[in-house]
Order: structure tokens, then C-alpha cells, then sequence
């Protein structure tokens, strides 16, 4: 088996330990950068549930005959499910997973004492498909160990990822990343450390963290909260209504909204500097005294209700004038 890259450290350590142990999560979610190799870490997690020997990196030989099934796909209790666009299916439908996986999961184990179910692309479950599996794992049987694989956790359906345990695929070492984007990019130090923070924060690489539809929404959030706290709905509600944005960017809005939201928290809590949006700091501390700290708290945990409902297709721009609706009614509150 190849060497462990030194980004798998983490998740090689929470499968060996589990293999070791005995002990593997009903749920796991694996997340990391484009690129960084979610696919090989997921096959080597499924590797460590069926290895004969639990020897070798993540728990597993890589050697023996059910650690060479695994990713060629001929184990009968690891079920692979990903979306197939080279048949003109983007997204993992409700009838997909049904066939694949619920009909699998009420049979017992054809061999050992698992059945592993590998969602790859997690995030392109359509709503009805997302709500059907977090059925099953609130319910599991007990032989079910789920799998979810993505390049972005905060697309996954936040009552989904609060069940699953993380495992983080880190990217290169920050230093090097903000090395190549002075290098490559001609940015200065800061921009650079703000660039990895903002790639870090939305699961990006950084190159993509910067691009302009990406920049171009996070702008947009920004501006819009502002209008919220600082003028009302009259400024901020034709804006939100005339936005033309797919499901997957709206719901955008609402984690850089709670994003921002979390980084006032800090700063009004007495942290020196937001954790995230550092090129925002002057903004972001004058939002921090137009709330209390149980406001923003508040606010932050509504956010992942409406991004939920957002998600599941609710009408897209109601839920950001809602919500934007409500940071402007908590700062009048706080202000009054």
C-alpha cells in the first residue's frame, strides 16, 4: 500500500484507532479541498471495516482479498453510491438510494458483521433523498456504518452533519499555500492569509476561494448584512428579491451570514481579531455593538435553519429576507 500523505494524518489516525478498537461511528463525514483525495480516504475507511488483518495505515493491509474488493467494487457489503452525470444524473436521487442502499440495509451482512454505505458527493442528495437518509441514521440497524464524502461539509443538511463524526483531509500546509499565492498570485502576505482563511472556512482551494463568482457573493453577503443592521428592510429587501441565484449559492449567503455572525461573537466576547473575514475587522466591529451576545448567538443557530430550509427548496429569496429581517429586528432591539 502507497504511503500516507501527510493532509490523510487525521483521518488515517480516527480509522486505525476504530479498526484497533473495534469500535467504528454508525456515521462519518469525510471533508476536505478539491483534490485533496476524499475518494482513496473513503475506500481505505471501507478498507479498515473489512480487513482480514486490521494491520497497516487506517487499520487495514491493503493485501488481503476483502481489502482488494473494497475499491474494485466486488465487496457485497460496501455499497458505493456517487452521482452518475455521465448518464445525465447530477444529483442522488431518493429512488437511487432506496435501490441501492435501503433495500441492502434490511438484510444482514453477507459476510462478517458490517454493511457500509459510502455516499460520494454527498452534498448533491436532492432534498427528499437527504431527509431519507437522515431517517436511516436516526434509526440505524445495527450493522450499518454510513459513509458521507464531500469537498464542502457546510453543503451537507446541518441535521446530517451534527450526527456524523468528521474527518477533516487537511490541504498543503498553510505557509505553503500563502507562499504560492504571493508567489504565483502576486497578493500581499495579508491578502494571501486572508485568502487561506476564506478557503479553509468554505472548504476551498485557495485559487478557487478567490475567483470572482465565489468573491462575488461573499461581497454581496457582506454588503447586504450590512444594510440590515444599519438601515432596515427598505434597503435590503428589493436587493434580496432581485438576486438570481441556483439553490446551492443562496444557501451560500446564509453561511457567510452566520459566518460574519460568529466572528462578532468573538469579537464582542473580547477576541483582538475576527477567526475568519480579517479584511472585514472595521466592519465587523461595529456590527458587534449593535447586538447583544445572546442575539448573535441566536442568530447564528437561526442560520442553520434557514440554510436547512434552503436546501430543502424553500422559496430562496423569502428565507434570506426573513432571516435578514430578523438581524435587523435583534440590532433595533439592541440599539433601542
Amino acid at each position: 500500500m502507497s504511503p500516507i500523505p501527510p493532509h490523510f494524518r487525521i483521518a488515517e489516525k480516527i480509522a486505525r484507532v476504530g479498526r484497533s478498537r473495534g469500535l467504528f461511528n454508525h456515521s462519518i463525514l469525510i471533508h476536505g479541498p478539491t483534490g485533496a483525495g476524499q475518494r482513496e480516504v473513503a475506500l481505505r475507511f471501507g478498507q479498515s471495516v473489512f480487513c482480514e488483518t486490521g494491520d497497516g495505515p487506517f487499520g487495514a493491509c491493503g493485501e488481503c482479498r476483502n481489502c482488494r474488493r473494497v475499491p474494485q467494487g466486488l465487496h457485497p457489503d460496501f455499497i458505493w453510491i456517487e452521482p452518475s452525470r455521465e448518464k445525465g444524473l447530477p444529483n442522488i436521487s431518493i429512488d437511487t438510494l432506496r435501490e441501492q442502499l435501503q433495500d441492502r440495509l434490511v438484510l444482514q451482512p453477507f459476510e462478517g458483521d458490517k454493511v457500509v454505505g459510502c455516499v460520494y458527493e454527498a452534498e448533491m442528495m436532492r432534498p427528499e433523498a437527504a431527509g431519507a437518509m437522515l431517517k436511516y441514521m436516526e434509526e440505524p440497524p445495527p450493522h450499518a456504518v454510513f459513509i458521507f464524502v464531500t469537498e464542502n461539509r457546510e453543503r451537507i443538511l446541518p441535521t446530517i452533519r451534527s450526527r456524523c463524526l468528521p474527518v477533516p483531509i487537511l490541504s498543503p500546509a498553510e505557509e505553503t499555500i500563502e507562499a504560492g499565492l504571493v508567489e504565483g498570485k502576486g497578493l500581499s502576505r495579508a491578502e494571501a492569509h486572508q485568502a487561506g482563511l476564506w478557503a479553509a472556512n468554505e472548504g476551498l482551494l485557495p485559487e478557487a476561494a478567490l475567483s470572482e463568482g465565489v468573491a462575488q457573493v461573499r461581497e454581496e453577503s457582506v454588503r447586504l448584512l450590512d444594510l440590515a443592521v444599519r438601515e432596515g428592510e427598505y434597503a435590503f429587501i428589493p436587493q434580496v428579491k432581485a438576486l438570481k441565484y441556483d439553490w446551492e449559492t443562496t444557501a451560500r449567503f446564509v453561511r457567510h451570514w452566520r459566518d460574519l455572525l460568529r466572528d462578532c461573537l468573538l469579537l464582542a466576547e473580547g477576541r483582538a481579531e475576527p477567526q475568519t473575514h480579517l479584511s472585514e475587522t472595521k466592519t465587523l466591529k461595529r456590527w458587534a455593538t449593535a447586538f447583544s451576545t445572546e442575539d448573535l448567538a441566536e442568530l447564528i443557530d437561526r442560520g442553520f435553519e434557514y440554510e436547512e430550509g434552503i436546501l430543502g427548496y424553500a422559496n430562496r429569496p423569502n428565507c434570506l429576507a426573513t432571516f435578514l429581517s430578523e438581524v435587523s429586528a435583534r440590532s433595533r432591539a439592541s440599539r433601542g
